[in-house]
């Protein structure tokens, strides 16, 4: 549980200076799925706690990203909602439930689908920028 606290502490420091740059939404988004997949694959609840603490941690520097006008509001929503689901696995985890919290990474992954199909630009945006 100590490490745990490490990292969630270490991780919010990071955040605090990578907060007074522009947020690389490529990278954050690299990393996100790299934890992501760390999470899925973690054969413990210790192991899956350390990749959902590290990619809460990006998904906090994802919200302070910039976004198309067009379509900040949406993907703001998308975060928030993706947010909601990643305390609910949490809250399995300290309850010691691996296989809940894996079930509720199968909800991040439909929000996931849901919201980068709005991320490609149209035909529109292509010709006119």
């Amino acid at each position: 549980m100590k490490t745990v606290i490490f990292v969630v502490i270490t991780g919010l420091l990071f955040c605090g200076f990578a907060f007074a740059n522009d947020v690389d939404m490529e990278k954050t988004m690299k990393q996100m799925a790299l934890n992501f997949k760390q999470a899925k694959e973690a054969q413990s609840v210790e192991q899956m706690t350390l990749a959902l603490a590290s990619f809460e941690t990006q998904l906090q520097q994802a919200q302070q990203g910039k976004f198309q006008a067009d379509k900040a509001d949406l993907y703001q929503q998308g975060l928030k909602e993706l947010a909601v689901e990643v305390d609910q696995a949490q809250l399995l985890l300290e309850q010691q439930n691996l296989e809940g919290a894996k079930q509720q990474l199968l909800k991040m992954d439909e929000l996931r689908k849901k919201y980068h199909k709005h991320r490609k630009p149209s035909f529109w945006q292509l010709i006119f920028g």
